[in-house]
């Protein structure tokens, strides 16, 4: 069975008792939460740089705009 992330099957009463978190409100704060939460995954530093000189390349090139 899957137990959806966002839905709240409280009764009304219960769910009122709970702060009556609307779905909107429920997805911020589990949004909040695994951002704060994210560790980025390891990677090899000699990859890394590869992939940020692979960027600097594509980006003097003409890539995309970007706000990195």
């Amino acid at each position: 069975f899957y137990s959806p992330l966002l839905s709240d099957w409280s009764n009304f009463g219960q769910w009122t008792e709970k702060g009556s978190k609307d779905a909107t409100r429920r997805a911020h704060e589990i949004a909040v939460k695994t951002l704060a939460e994210f560790e980025p995954p390891s990677i090899d530093p000699a990859i890394r740089e590869e992939l940020d000189a692979y960027v600097a390349r594509r980006i003097e090139e003409g890539g995309a705009p970007n706000e990195f």
